[in-house]
């Protein structure tokens, strides 16, 4: 036979519930500001990598609009009957991608990096008013 159970005062188990849940909202807390911190990281290296392309890129098309054309390239621009200023029209293209990339990561890094910053610090101290 067993002993009848005993009685455990409920302001104890009160104590106990109310510590575990504690716990795991801490946790909860800490796991979502390490997300957040994983995707300001992530896009300021990714911006950084972008950007790096798009100079590199800008840099390779800018060397070759520099050469010396033949003197048979025509006056204007848009006649396209030669191969010399379809290059040249790509080329310049290039650099206005590479421009408006460079654009784009800047904008993608102000846009993502910095409201993650500000929304892990939110939750931080969030954490901190509701612990103490």
């Amino acid at each position: 036979m067993q002993p009848p159970p005993r009685k455990v005062k409920v302001t104890q188990e009160l104590k106990q519930t109310h510590a575990e849940q504690i716990s795991r909202l801490h946790i909860k807390h800490q796991t979502e500001c390490d997300l957040l911190e994983d995707l300001r990281t992530f896009s300021q290296k990714k911006a950084a990598i972008e950007r790096d392309y798009a100079q590199a890129l800008q840099k390779l098309s800018n060397q070759y609009l520099k050469r010396e054309w033949p003197a048979s390239l025509p006056e204007e621009p848009t006649d396209h009957r030669n191969m010399y200023t379809v290059w040249k029209a790509y080329l310049e293209g290039m650099v206005q991608v590479t421009q408006s990339r460079i654009t784009a990561c800047e904008n993608y890094r102000n846009q993502v990096s910095d409201p993650a910053k500000t929304a892990r610090l939110q939750k931080e101290h969030q954490l901190r008013k509701l612990v103490s």
